[in-house]
């Protein structure tokens, strides 16, 4: 009979792993589930979150929160930080997937959510939104900013921009944005001028 050989164990095996990204399984009928949800919220930088309705074997609505951490930490410190069960966290290997699994972009099988239904903390719009970059080519997101503008050019030259800003955010078009920004900004004041000489 061979004789197990313990020596070859690595550390990992022996300490508990220790990740950046996280899925939380959130249940709203929790009695403390505005806690849990405001303290995520108010203690950690990057996460985003949807509510999604029951489909198939699932019973219940329930919430898929992503959570992004500076520093690695195991499942089962993060379930004690948070006050939920470590059986309703998991490791994340791909946050592209797990972004765009959010509104099951990649599961047509699945009830289709729209981007806008998600709850995403500002430090982790760029990264959240990138997964859908292949949603648009460059040129239609340009297109469906400058549409945008000129659908709003009716109001003050400041709320406009205002607005233009939620919308970008809202799209994922911050890349776009940023990249494209003085020309906007002409295209902004152009529309706006010729706006207030019409009328």
């Amino acid at each position: 009979m061979k004789k197990a050989n313990f020596n070859n164990t690595s550390s990992e095996e022996i300490v508990d792993k220790r990740y950046r990204n996280f899925m939380l399984l959130l249940y709203p009928e929790w009695r403390d589930y505005e806690n849990i949800l405001q303290d995520i919220k108010g203690n950690f930088k990057r996460y985003a979150y949807i509510k999604h309705i029951p489909e198939e074997s699932e019973k219940k609505e329930h919430v898929h929160l992503i959570l992004s951490l500076d520093n690695p930490r195991t499942i089962e410190s993060l379930s004690k930080r948070v006050g939920i069960p470590k059986n309703l966290i998991q490791s994340i290997k791909g946050l592209r997937g797990s972004c765009r699994y959010l509104v099951h972009m990649d599961n047509e099988e699945k009830f289709q959510y729209n981007l806008d239904q998600v709850i995403v903390s500002n430090a982790f719009k760029d990264t959240f939104f990138k997964s859908f970059d292949d949603l648009f080519s460059e040129e239609e997101m340009l297109d469906n900013i400058f549409s945008f503008i000129e659908d709003n050019k009716h109001l003050d030259r400041i709320i406009l921009e205002v607005e233009l800003v939620k919308f970008v955010n809202a799209n994922g078009f911050a890349t776009i944005f940023k990249r494209y920004y003085n020309s906007i900004c002409k295209y902004i004041n152009y529309v706006s001028d010729n706006e207030v000489n019409i009328i």
